[in-house]
């Protein structure tokens, strides 16, 4: 009895060394032939979420379920519908969502407007540093926390340079 023990004793000794060495020998061969960290893999394989995703997950918690989607609107694409379906949204006092992208000198983001039950509208603004101006400033690529107002004023359609319209409730800043 004693050798059939120490036999297997061995084995798992041996097949956790094998195991210990395969996973050392994938990090290895993972990083020297595509150029990938082993703490930096999981990054590659689970991403952090994109600045689109933060809004709409924002937009649909303040809208509540069952609210209407009027619709994601990407950078300088006709926005003709999705402005239409929320200024309806409005008018009957339903609750909605809709996000616009924009893009700016450093960052791109999201900009949205929902509606809940009791008929309050907000905005929300999320947006992602990227490579900066030119590319020439390096960054994390973070989305940064949501920005959630509470308008004040009824949304109005604003166009931005170079033909980018969307939705907003905030007023522009005046120049001082």
């Amino acid at each position: 009895m004693p050798h059939s023990t120490s036999l297997r004793v061995r084995r798992l000794a041996t097949a956790l060394l094998a195991f210990a060495a395969l996973g050392g020998g994938s990090a290895w061969f993972i990083n020297k032939y595509f150029g990938i960290e082993a703490q930096g893999l999981a990054a590659r394989l689970w991403p952090p979420p994109t600045a689109q995703q933060v809004e709409v997950r924002q937009l649909r918690k303040i809208a509540g379920w069952f609210s209407l989607d009027c619709g994601h609107v990407r950078y300088r694409q006709n926005a003709d519908g999705a402005i239409a379906c929320a200024q309806d949204a409005l008018r009957a006092r339903r609750r909605f969502y809709v996000a616009f992208d924009f893009r700016g000198l450093d960052s791109h983001g999201t900009t949205g407007l929902a509606a809940n039950s009791e008929g309050a509208v907000y905005e929300v603004v999320t947006d992602q540093l990227t490579g900066g101006w030119g590319g020439y400033v390096r960054n994390d690529g973070r989305v940064h926390k949501p920005t959630i107002v509470l308008c004040q004023k009824p949304p109005f359609e604003r166009t931005e340079y170079p033909a980018n319209r969307f939705l907003s409730c905030l007023a522009e800043s005046s120049p001082d």
